[in-house]
């Protein structure tokens, strides 16, 4: 392992290096070399940073374009998901080694198959570049599920461990948020918030979304409905900290409306729906006052949100037809990852129109495996563990919020949470029989055994 790590860390410096232009790719490689000296000492660390890059840096990195040939580029966010298909590729020889049980297969072979048929399909894409690029994303994302489902189901309570780290980056955030709609300013970006409402071609009102540290409110709303199940789980069911809990609940609904990003809003109230019918609490009333007062507060401007047709609407109709019209000219193979974005210049805000035109019949159709061989996993451990639920209902946000943007351009969080729900489901299975994880070292036929 020491081996592959040098060889990583030798690969990562060449790799910077031919992207060298200025001194601020030369700070990207100390960046990179210190990362691989964290994860050499523990990938439970390389886990925490990895939700750190995602929660707080994933905007920054994002806008550090390094250019390559002609209007082709990476973007530091791309060599750090090029680091965590790497990190997962060193540790694939582990991952084999653990006992077959965990290596659940309804979960785990529908990923790596789609994953490699994404791979197959590039040489027939129509833009060579934007489909590695969406590609490295996407496998980088199937990576830190995982990454994070083999470190779970490996070792007890690093869930724990996880969880409270997000927690401590999630509070900042949440309180931010709030002080960002008062001041009407994000100060990451150097901007306003303040939008645009149409009525035709004419201004008719403004309304201010928030994003905290996000390029945009729709990727925080995001992140904001792959926790709200955990932490409604924390508030009504746990019996310790539950008013702690309740604050930081409290907090992402708040936040959650001030991002006034409308399928967020019908996907949350779907997951609370959900919650509620599956967990039955007792505690509703605690819950729904504070929240009514809130909804009433913010009721005017809630209901011109949601009646208005905007420009963003009659956007994402527009490419819904544009992705039709794709998969109609390109039915086996699609046009490409990445290749929608490509040509019109915006994403296509709709994650199923994507897959189907960018990836053909075959793919769109695989991707709907996937995300159903999640929710059949989750809905058939139901019993055994409460976090099935919580990743049932995690799974419903995701999919409902894909249906008119683009959760897969960040869905690293999405798939490293399932990772976490997952790895616990599995293990608790597994350990209530006397037995532990089995590593077969094959170059001397020695079995270790690690209590889980």
């Amino acid at each position: 392992m020491k081996i592959n790590l040098i060889m990583a860390v030798v690969l990562s410096i060449l790799f910077a290096t031919s992207l060298l232009h200025d001194v601020k790719f030369a700070a990207a490689i100390i960046i990179m070399m210190f990362y691989l000296s964290v994860i050499s000492r523990s990938l439970l660390a390389c886990i925490t940073i990895y939700f750190f890059i995602y929660l707080v840096l994933a905007g920054f990195a994002d806008k550090s374009s390094i250019s390559l040939s002609g209007n082709q580029n990476i973007n530091l966010l791309g060599i750090l998901n090029l680091m965590l298909i790497l990190v997962v590729y060193l540790k694939w020889i582990d991952f084999l080694q653990v006992r077959k049980e965990f290596w659940n297969k309804l979960l785990l072979y529908p990923i790596i198959f789609f994953s490699v048929y994404l791979l197959m399909i590039i040489p027939f894409s129509e833009s060579l570049m934007s489909s590695i690029r969406d590609l490295i994303r996407m496998i980088s994302a199937f990576s830190f599920y995982l990454l994070v489902y083999f470190i779970i189901v490996n070792s007890k309570n690093a869930e724990d461990k996880i969880l409270k780290f997000i927690t401590a980056l999630l509070v900042p955030l949440l309180v931010y948020g709030i002080v960002e709609y008062i001041t009407g300013f994000n100060v990451f970006y150097n901007r306003s918030i303040s939008y645009d409402i149409y009525g035709g071609w004419h201004v008719i009102g403004t309304f201010k979304r928030i994003s905290t540290v996000f390029r945009g409110a729709p990727q925080y709303s995001f992140v904001i409905l792959i926790f709200l199940p955990l932490y409604l789980y924390q508030y009504f069911k746990r019996k310790e900290h539950s008013n702690f809990y309740g604050i930081i609940l409290c907090l992402l609904l708040i936040n959650l409306i001030l991002t006034f990003t409308r399928i967020s809003w019908f996907a949350a109230m779907i997951q609370v729906s959900v919650f509620f019918l599956l967990f039955k609490p007792k505690r509703m009333l605690r819950f729904a006052i504070p929240g009514g007062l809130f909804f009433l507060l913010m009721s005017g401007r809630i209901l011109v949100r949601i009646t208005t047709v905007d420009g963003s609407s009659l956007g994402r109709i527009k490419m819904f037809q544009y992705g039709l019209s794709v998969l109609k000219s390109h039915l086996v193979f699609g046009s490409g990852l990445g290749t929608i974005m490509e040509s019109e210049g915006t994403a296509a805000h709709g994650d199923y129109m994507k897959m189907f035109a960018e990836t053909g019949i075959f793919g769109g159709v695989g991707y709907l495996i996937v995300l159903f061989t999640v929710i059949i996993f989750t809905f058939k451990n139901f019993q055994e563990s409460d976090f099935a639920k919580i990743a049932f209902i995690t799974t419903i946000g995701f999919m409902i919020f894909s249906m008119t943007d683009n959760g897969l351009a960040y869905s690293h969080i999405f798939w490293a949470q399932l990772g976490i729900y997952h790895g616990m489901i599995i293990r608790k299975k597994f350990v209530k029989h006397p037995s532990s994880l089995e590593y077969r070292n094959t170059p001397g036929n020695r079995s270790i055994r690690i209590a889980v």
